[in-house]
Order: C-alpha cells, then structure tokens, then sequence
C-alpha cells in the first residue's frame, strides 16, 4: 500500500513539474526590418491578436523591451541601416545571441546591409528564417497588369532565391498579414516549431494564431497534455468538496484550465477581436455566439460546479471498481484525476470545434 502511494505521489510531482515548465517557457524572437516592411503586421498575425501597435514609423527605441503574448517574446527589432543602429555593432547591441530564432522581414527585397546581417547570424549559428510580407499587395497589382497569383508568388519567389543565393538561411517565406492563412505564413510557423525543443515547443504551439490544419492538430496535443497536467495537479490538491458528494475538486484549478484551452484556441476576448477585422458580420456573429457558449459552460466557478454535480454519479460508479483496492486518499486522488480529466476533455471538444469553424470562415473570407 505504501509503494502505492508513493508511486502516486511521483506521477502527480511528474505531472506538476511539467506544467511548471510549460508555463514557464519562453520563446525569444527577434523581428528585424526597416520601419514599413509590415514587422508590427506580421507580428499580429503570429499571436492571432493586436499585441504590436502598428505605425509607418520607427517609433521604438526601447527595443529590449519585448511584446509579449504568452510565452512569445517578440523583439521589434529596427534594420541596421540606419545611423542609430550601425550594422557592426548590431548582433551585440540587441543580444541576438540569446534569441531561439530571428526573422528577416522585407516588403521588397534585402539589401547589402540585410545581408550581411543575415550572415552575422548564420555565423552565430541562429536559425534565420527570411519573410517577404504584403503578398496581397503583389497580388493586387499584379492582377492589375494582367498576371495571375501563381504567376505573381513565382516571380517574387524566385527573385528572393537570387537574392539569397549563397545564404543557409532556414526559408524563403512569402505572407499577408491581412490573409493569415493564405501564402506562406502556416510553412514559417511549423518551421519555427520544428526548430525548437522540449517546452518551447509545446508553448510555441499553443500561443500562435490557427494558420494550418496541422496547427489546429497540434493544438489538440498540446490542449491534451494541458488537460492531463491540470487533472494530475487537481487530483494532488482536491480542495472544494462537492455539496452532496464526499469528494473534492479543486474548481479554482478547473476555472484556470479552462481559460488555458481558450487561449490555446483563440477563443479569448483580444483575439476575438482581432478575428474581426478580418472575417465577414456573418461568421463574426456565428463564432461570437459559439464562443459565448462556451464561456458560459466553462467560464466560472458556478458552471464547473454545475458540470461537476452532472458528472459526479455516473463518473464515480465507473472510476470506483478501479480503485477498490486502495483507500482514502488514493480513491480521492483518482476521482479528482478523472472528474476534471473528463470535463476537460469536453472543453478540448467544444473549444476545437469553435476554432475549426473560425479557420473554415477564414479560408471561405480568403477564397472569396
């Protein structure tokens, strides 16, 4: 009995630690171009909400100060073209060293002074990945003079390679803030992903804008982990006994919970918002109501306590029979595990769906 419940404790430690982790990772990015090259935009369209205040303008010059979402850390960097920023003291003004990845940012082409950058971090050995924004614009004129958008993404896609030709940067990524999920700004994301590891990985993830089916899936990974760890966590704790039921369920923790799986998927209030700068009054009304939903099921400790009293006699008579053999705080463990476990994964489900229909209005918007 006693190797039970140690072994018990050490998963629930296990379990804890790594939600610590994930909560405390931190993903340094730095965003470097001259001012105009859409670096505010592009940031935006990356968190899926208006983090950067954008402006035609350099205007920051406190730039070690970085603008968070999550555990994004986005350094607004400015090009090393200009007089208050020399190109050869660059890498060490801004402690580019420490960052996890740099993106270049044009909205035309790189100059001598943006190559050479890029091959100071190459040097450094810092993933560098080189991002052409306002595609639309491109598009647009190109539209204008007779050329198609496949005809248009080549030609700047292939001026870029000559441009680059010689550089080991990571990739060449064409993209429009205003249509996240068209060009190129889904392949940047994943490739960022993949160059990561352990923790940064997952909160990268979790914190950036639904620009990809295969995005949403890894959500769905990281939302499970999440659900997992709080259950593990809850099941340690099992503060609030439920009126009427001789167990408890720390509901603070499912409150928490549920708010981490709305920012995993968007549903927050600032990126509602954002949202609606960019899809058409009738998905900006279907989602609202959806998202509206949603909060009210999950969003407060009234409405847990409500989930949990629904839950709590059909979840107790099958979670019971495992743990017969075991006793008094194990039994209570298990069922703090499984009760917010169980409703967790049904906040996973309505959540996902709400952000499946909200990336489908983005491509019906885009396609349109």
């Amino acid at each position: 009995m006693e190797i039970d419940k140690l072994d018990l404790n050490e998963v629930l430690k296990k379990f804890k630690k790594d939600l610590e982790s994930y909560k405390n990772a931190k993903i340094k990015c730095g965003i470097i171009g001259r001012s105009g090259t859409g670096k505010s935009s592009l940031i935006n369209a990356i968190a899926g909400e208006e983090v950067a205040e954008v402006g035609e303008i350099e205007t920051t010059m406190n730039v070690n100060e970085p603008i968070e979402h999550g555990g994004l850390l986005f350094y607004d960097l400015p090009g090393c073209s200009t007089s208050n920023f020399p190109k050869e003291n660059y890498i060490n003004e801004f402690n580019i060293e420490e960052f996890d990845c740099v993106i270049l940012v044009t909205a035309d082409r790189f100059y001598d002074d943006d190559l050479f950058l890029m091959q100071e971090l190459i040097r450094i050995k810092k993933p560098v990945y080189a991002v052409r924004t306002k595609m639309d614009f491109a598009v647009d004129r190109g539209l204008k003079r007779g050329i198609n958008e496949k005809e248009t993404y080549g030609k700047i896609y292939n001026n870029l390679s000559e441009n680059l030709k010689g550089f080991r940067i990571k990739g060449i990524y064409l993209t429009s803030s205003d249509y996240p999920n068209e060009y190129d700004l889904s392949k940047l994301l994943e490739d960022i992903y993949s160059s990561l590891s352990n923790f940064k990985k997952e909160r990268f993830i979790a914190d950036i804008n639904i620009t990809s089916e295969n995005i949403l899936l890894e959500k769905r990974k990281i939302a499970d982990k999440i659900v997992s760890r709080y259950s593990a966590l809850a099941a340690a704790n099992g503060l609030n006994p439920i009126p009427g039921l001789d167990i408890g369920v720390d509901i603070t923790l499912m409150v928490k919970l549920s708010k981490e799986v709305q920012n995993i998927y968007g549903l927050n209030e600032e990126q509602q918002e954002y949202n609606k700068q960019l899809l058409d009054q009738k998905s900006i009304k279907l989602i609202a109501s959806k998202v509206l939903q949603y909060t009210a099921r999950y969003g407060g400790k009234e409405a847990i306590m409500i989930l949990l009293k629904k839950a709590s006699t059909t979840l107790i008579a099958k979670t019971a029979s495992k743990w017969i053999p075991l006793v008094g705080s194990i039994i209570a463990a298990g069922i703090g595990f499984k009760m917010t476990s169980w409703i967790g994964n049904d906040m996973i489900v309505d959540a996902e769906e709400i952000a499946q229909e909200t990336f489908n209005s983005f491509k019906k918007t885009e396609n349109n």
